[in-house]
């Protein structure tokens, strides 16, 4: 009884009610925009999730979003390619200018692989705001690094660590000691002592984490927890082997995982060890060496058996934000993309025969050698699969262009459709270079993303008998 309770008391003693944050936006050019909302108050998954959206009418120069958090959360907009991120305290109102941008990204640049910045400021802010207090932390702790790492690194100069330290104290003067803040400060201050190896790593391990409050909405707290817990058994340890963790991933052995961890002194706590048995599922996920079904099994039976409601939407988070990454079985989404016409079409049709959706550039010298890769072979394969081809240019005219006005683009038979600036679409396929291909079966689920490029000879399984 006295385990559950201080297991409860971690669990609680800085959780939140549920409040609302506002959000008022104005523009100079976002008239016709899509906005998007997304929340991300668990900084363990990985997952971001959509909350809200809007779309704009073309003379609209603001707008304004209210979501429920649970905590303080990092709130990110997007427009377009662009996007902007936060820190959002519960109940607070957030002002929001932004400046007049150029949105039309030259079709040359790959806006997947960069974060384009929306050019935004926060008007309301005060100068306790954590966004700013948190930003002249890291610039000062970044400027003092830069300068100085050959003493941190290299000599390990005792004055220059005493200096770093002073400067991040400096920092808590005035600041309640149980304040976010001041969470912040300490975690991050602990994962530079481990980082740099300024002090034992086995001591700050404990000095950190046993039997203290579990931080789920402080960044500081969880970036530190997901440095120093990161891959922490899913490999293997003193405590754990990979053969004993292999054998209860395969039966589902939540309980004899559990015991197991709890060898370790830091874990002793039961909501800590839970927490860092999800952290262990989804690093042992990520690094491959498992099936990654028993473990998608043992994060349903954590969120199945967990006594914490933050462990058990933790848990299911990690296995959307698993599942979204993991590609194979990946449902398709009824996502709207246009034709040549730029009448409107529903990729979430289904279809008879497998379906290769294939994602590219038409001013993008790899993405059209392809296309006449798939255009040689089409008359073979057309029978045994569907093609579709997703074009992601600025402008649905570069496609119709391409097809209509071009002698390549002409002989084209299979459907072409333009993206429409879909980036929920590009995001969804986890779309970071172009061209790509994706298997979909007549099912309606990814079966190979990225699938091997017709040049590469993915498409022969397809080809009628007499064309081989």
């Amino acid at each position: 009884m006295k385990k559950i309770l201080l297991a409860t008391l971690l669990l609680f003693s800085f959780a939140i009610s549920a409040q609302n944050v506002r959000i008022n936006a104005t523009g100079k050019n976002i008239g016709g925009k899509h906005i998007r909302l997304f929340v991300a108050d668990d900084y363990v998954s990985g997952l971001e999730v959509q909350k809200d959206d809007i779309v704009l009418s073309e003379n609209d120069t603001c707008f304004n979003f209210g979501v429920l958090t649970d905590g303080v959360s990092i709130i990110t907009l997007k427009i377009d390619a662009f996007e902007y991120s936060f820190i959002s305290e519960p109940g607070k109102i957030y002002e929001l200018k932004i400046d007049s941008i150029n949105y039309a990204i030259s079709d040359s640049i790959n806006v997947l692989l960069h974060k384009y910045i929306l050019p935004i400021e926060i008007t309301n802010l005060d100068k306790d705001d954590l966004n700013i207090k948190i930003s002249k932390f890291d610039a000062a702790i970044d400027e003092f690094v830069s300068k100085n790492d050959r003493e941190l690194l290299v000599i390990r100069d005792s004055v220059t660590i005493d200096a770093l330290y002073k400067l991040a104290k400096s920092f808590l003067e005035n600041e309640n000691p149980d304040s976010y803040f001041s969470t912040y400060i300490n975690y991050e201050l602990g994962k530079m002592k481990h980082v740099l190896r300024l002090d034992s790593r086995k001591k700050l391990r404990r000095e950190l984490f046993k039997d203290q409050p579990i931080r789920y909405y402080n960044i500081g707290y969880t970036d530190c927890f997901n440095h120093i817990f990161g891959h922490y058994f899913s490999q293997g340890n003193k405590y754990i082997s990979q053969d004993e963790l292999e054998f209860w991933l395969n039966t589902t052995n939540y309980d004899d995982l559990m015991d197991a961890l709890g060898k370790d002194d830091v874990l002793k706590n039961e909501v800590f060890r839970e927490f860092v048995l999800i952290k262990g599922m989804k690093d042992a996920f990520i690094d491959g060496l498992y099936d990654k079904q028993d473990l998608i099994k043992m994060l349903s039976k954590i969120a199945s058996r967990t006594k914490f409601a933050q462990h058990k939407k933790t848990a299911l988070s990690t296995i959307e934000y698993l599942n979204s990454v993991s590609h194979k079985g990946l449902q398709v989404k009824d996502f709207e993309v246009k034709d040549i016409m730029g009448e409107k079409q529903n990729l979430g049709q289904a279809t008879q025969k497998p379906l290769i959706l294939n994602f590219v550039k038409l001013n993008d010298k790899e993405s059209k050698r392809e296309l006449e890769v798939i255009n040689h072979m089409y008359e073979s394969i057309k029978d045994n699969c569907e093609i579709l081809t997703i074009c992601c240019d600025r402008s649905l005219d570069a496609m119709y262009n391409f097809l209509k006005n071009t002698k390549i683009g002409n002989r084209y038979k299979w459907n072409f459709t333009f993206f429409d600036s879909n980036y929920d679409l590009l995001e969804y396929y986890q779309v970071k270079a172009f061209p790509l291909f994706i298997l979909v079966s007549p099912d309606g689920k990814v079966e190979e993303n990225p699938m091997k490029n017709p040049s590469e000879g993915s498409l022969s399984r397809f080809a009628n008998k007499e064309s081989k």
